[in-house]
């Protein structure tokens, strides 16, 4: 399948550049610094970065140099969402002398937009350029808490435990391996979204699919399992990619937060690989809250590895390849079995090793990531 063109907007002043900006993050920032890199006119890469996090000196200076590592020869645009000004253009200009070559920048306060040489207007959240991102299907939530809910897990209740005790009965045990495959991709061909339209937004209020809780729940514990995990990674690329990071959500959503650190980190995968940074920020930063003991061979730190040393979505397909390689031979032969094809095993109706205290299995993801660094 031919993977789509990306949109193309044309700006060409501060007021345009204060519309799209807001749909390149994915939410209207605050209190932020928002570096976009942009080669031949194009925007190549958008990181937002808190404020408090990036003031400590040396900082920012290694996010601009991590980001241009990965563009060289690329321009800076710097755009700094606070109300405190002073602090706003002391930071800018941090970056603009940073760079040999500089960088436009501009200080966004609430509803009004300013330029270094004194320029200044509105933000029209509803002009034309805001138009066309919204028709093109690129998101604006209005905050990063409002990103951040997406991901939020079922809350606890009698209810929910009831689900969950259905849920488990009968699963193969943590040694069927191919069992546990088996169930694991039908429950991921059963559930995953069909294809969006062109202008499908991943983060609208409806944009979970209908998923039976007791299957959400059985896949969240699925992957706890190595290579189910494997197997639902595998599953993703970039023309797919979206409609993964609705399904984990859905699985996310319906299922207790014990546990929720693996279908948090698949989501946060498919949220790379799409394209859609702010999310997969947002699903590491779950990860590590519910990994409360942080384990150092948790695989969310590969995902961490990704956001830190800004490696672009088009890199998936390398490594996917490498990680294909390293696998279980189980994963890959359940990879390569038609979709069609019978199960060579009756499929079977759940998978229960009994929940654990702790919410975490003891076999955890190895592949190690870059490096642990700064939120993008």
């Amino acid at each position: 399948m031919a993977q789509a063109q990306p949109p193309r907007l044309r700006i060409t002043e501060p007021g345009e550049a204060a519309q799209i900006i807001p749909y390149l993050v994915g939410f209207t920032p605050e209190e932020s610094l928002v570096a976009t890199i942009f080669q031949n006119g194009r925007v190549q890469l958008t990181a937002r970065v808190d404020l408090a996090d990036i003031q400590p000196t040396g900082v920012v200076e290694g996010l601009l140099d991590r980001m241009l590592d990965r563009f060289p020869n690329s321009g800076v645009f710097a755009v700094a969402y606070t109300a405190d000004h002073q602090a706003g253009w002391n930071l800018l200009a941090r970056c603009d002398e940073w760079l040999s070559d500089g960088c436009q920048s501009m200080l966004v306060d609430a509803d009004h937009w300013h330029t270094p040489d004194g320029n200044t207007g509105p933000v029209d959240l509803y002009g034309t350029v805001a138009a066309q991102a919204t028709y093109y299907g690129l998101q604006r939530l209005g905050s990063r808490a409002d990103l951040a809910a997406r991901f939020d897990s079922a809350p606890d209740s009698d209810q929910l435990d009831r689900q969950v005790d259905t849920a488990i009965a009968g699963l193969p045990e943590p040694g069927q391996t191919d069992k546990i495959l088996t169930l694991t991709r039908t429950l991921i061909e059963r559930n995953l979204p069909p294809d969006a339209d062109a202008d499908a937004d991943a983060h609208r209020a409806d944009h979970s699919p209908a998923l039976d809780p007791r299957e959400a729940i059985q896949l969240a514990v699925l992957v706890q399992h190595p290579a189910a995990r494997d197997l639902a990674l595998l599953s993703i690329d970039r023309d797919n990619a979206t409609r993964h990071l609705q399904l984990w959500q859905a699985v996310i959503n319906a299922s207790p937060s014990q546990g929720a650190d693996m279908p948090l980190y698949l989501a946060g995968m498919a949220a790379w690989v799409s394209g859609d940074g702010a999310s997969a920020t947002i699903a590491a930063d779950r990860v590590r809250e519910a990994d409360t003991g942080q384990d150092p061979a948790h695989p969310v730190q590969f995902l961490e590895g990704l956001i830190d040393q800004v490696v672009s979505p088009s890199m998936w397909p390398p490594l996917r390849d490498t990680i294909l390689f390293s696998t279980d031979q189980a994963v890959r032969s359940e990879l390569d079995r038609p979709a069609d094809a019978p199960a060579p095993h009756p499929t079977p109706a759940g998978w229960p090793p009994t929940p654990k205290a702790s919410g975490r299995t003891p076999e955890h993801g190895t592949r190690k990531p870059p490096s642990p660094g700064i939120t993008i």
